[in-house]
């Protein structure tokens, strides 16, 4: 007997299987990026030296809102790019690098051209050094790469977040050390032109043994900014699994 194609129906229950797994993937990846924007903000909020009677608790929701923002749209960038991989080309290490690598980059491209026009908008002047396309190209491929690992070696859950969070932590510390920028550069860098501001981030400095937000704080951060979003996407993926697409039944006469 000679295989014929698919019905009507198994062809759409497939796309509609694929569509839906398409959906479920960008959605854990945005909700990841969101957990690690409230703790990035949780770090940043209590680092910050800000005295209780200069808004300590303001400070706080502020710089919370501010990374869940970052974290939220850096993951939908990131996991929408994983996604169209797997749709694309299914459990492949190359493809979910590139898709995640491309998702970064838009995302962070639109990301770092809205950003800076809406400080200027709002304040008259805007950090001109910020986090954009190619921080988010390299930080996206780290995801991806990472993402495939733990999948496709059926990792547990603890172990799927160590291995996403030590992939993009050392990729964030080579960004930075490399000239890149992340959100406590971008921070830094703002607040040196606003003098009278009451944020500082010379606390963190501190805890790095510097006397101000330098270089090794700034290292430091960003890869503790990629450390969780990492931990973070790739640990919200092991929910979504198995990350293979099954090929539809093919019935045969």
């Amino acid at each position: 007997d000679m295989p014929t194609d698919p019905r009507p129906a198994d062809r759409a229950a497939f796309a509609g299987d694929r569509w839906r797994r398409f959906l479920l993937v960008s959605a854990a990846a945005t909700a990841g990026g969101g957990i690690a924007g409230v703790l990035g903000g949780l770090f940043y909020g209590l680092s910050i030296g800000v005295g209780p009677a200069m808004g300590a608790t303001s400070a706080l929701f502020v710089l919370l809102a501010i990374n869940m923002v970052v974290g939220l749209v850096a993951g939908i960038g990131v996991g929408t790019g994983l996604a169209a991989a797997e749709l694309a080309r299914g459990d492949r290490w190359q493809w979910a690098m590139l898709g995640g690598a491309i998702g970064g980059f838009v995302t962070g491209g639109a990301a770092k051209l809205v950003g800076l026009d809406a400080f200027a908008l709002l304040l008259g002047q805007s950090p001109g050094d910020m986090t954009g396309a190619p921080e988010g190209l390299i930080l996206g491929a780290a995801v991806g790469v990472a993402t495939w690992a733990a999948r496709h070696h059926a990792l547990s859950l603890a172990r799927s977040a160590a291995v996403g969070g030590l992939v993009a932590g050392v990729s964030g510390v080579a960004i930075s050390l490399s000239g890149g920028t992340f959100l406590g550069g971008s921070l830094d860098f703002l607040l040196r032109r606003f003098p009278e501001s009451r944020f500082r981030l010379d606390a963190i400095g501190a805890l790095f043994g510097e006397s101000g937000f330098g270089a090794v704080s700034k290292a430091a951060t960003s890869g503790i900014e990629c450390l969780l979003f990492g931990a973070c996407v790739v640990g919200a993926m092991f929910f979504v699994r198995p990350a293979r697409i099954s090929a539809p039944h093919r019935p045969t006469s």
